[in-house]
């Protein structure tokens, strides 16, 4: 029995050690998933204004693509954040097909069409939402209690 007792220990302690002192994955933090909901929100409220002329809108685009910039680099500032940076990246890419891209893309047209306007938010709403998911998955700290 005993002996059983120090097997089962030996294979569980490792265990306990790992998920308490170390995660493969960054811990759970408020101020970036509050930043990346207020972002989606933000992105996908301007979004719905591309359909009007990208001049009367260039100061809210400069100012989401300042906020967008200073998510990632939070993003980026987290140990063990390489995946959320990541993400974040492709989101505010300008050659990607997310609002990087399509802010771009307003700028470069001027306007854009209702059903590509649509279908874009669509697409970037779901982006948002992966991130969300990501950062609202994570260990919070207070679960190491």
């Amino acid at each position: 029995m005993k002996k059983l007792f120090i097997i089962a220990l030996l294979f569980t302690l490792p265990l306990f050690i790992n998920r308490c002192e170390t995660t493969s994955i960054a811990l759970y933090d408020e101020t970036a998933y509050s930043q990346i909901v207020s972002l989606k929100v933000d992105s996908l409220s301007l979004i719905e204004k591309s359909t009007e002329d990208y001049s009367l809108h260039e100061e809210e685009v400069a100012q989401l693509q300042k906020e967008l910039q200073f998510a990632y680099e939070y993003a980026r500032g987290r140990p063990k954040n390489e995946i959320t940076a990541e993400q974040i990246h492709l989101l505010i890419d300008p050659e990607g097909y997310l609002i990087g891209g399509f802010l771009k893309r307003w700028k470069n047209e001027g306007t854009l069409g209702e059903t590509f306007v649509e279908n874009a938010k669509m697409l970037i709403a779901d982006a948002f939402d992966q991130i969300i998911g990501l950062e609202s998955g994570k260990i919070r700290p207070n679960d190491f209690r």
